[in-house]
């Protein structure tokens, strides 16, 4: 009863720390075959899109064309990352954001709200971009954009 009572407490905990917060959904398998990171059902990747083992497309998120998604990051919401675009390291892009061309968004860096990054647009370090914000052509490592 005890060991029951247990399982049935930790199963919302588990449920916090697994990809997407316990989403339905499946491991990546990449154009090369490489085991890629989770894509919860919800979400999609497509193209020749690289999806790195410990990443995670959460809820709605969407990453096609040739994008790179690695390291810990986590693409979630109706956010979309496409064309040649790179996020890795711990970043996050969520809500509605865009990283597209050859944009970068790496370190801890976050874009979120209706924000979009693009061109050879970098975001690195502690940076968060969000709300309407554009950013194009520069590299941010600090700051609020919005």
């Amino acid at each position: 009863m005890k060991a029951l009572l247990l399982s049935l407490i930790s199963l919302p905990i588990m449920a916090n720390n697994s990809p997407c917060q316990g989403a339905a959904g499946e491991y990546y398998t990449n154009l090369s075959g490489e085991k890629g990171g989770f894509v919860a059902h919800t979400a999609r990747v497509s193209g020749n899109a690289y999806i790195g083992k410990n990443a995670s497309v959460c809820e709605n998120a969407h990453v096609f064309g040739y994008a790179q998604v690695t390291g810990n990051v986590i693409i979630k919401g109706n956010a979309k990352v496409y064309d040649y675009a790179r996020v890795w390291g711990n970043a996050m892009v969520f809500d509605n954001a865009e990283v597209f061309e050859e944009a970068g968004v790496w370190e801890n860096a976050m874009a979120f709200g209706d924000s979009r990054i693009y061109g050879f647009a970098g975001l690195k370090g502690n940076v968060r971009v969000y709300g309407v914000a554009r950013m194009y052509d520069a590299t941010y490592s600090s700051g609020q954009y919005y």
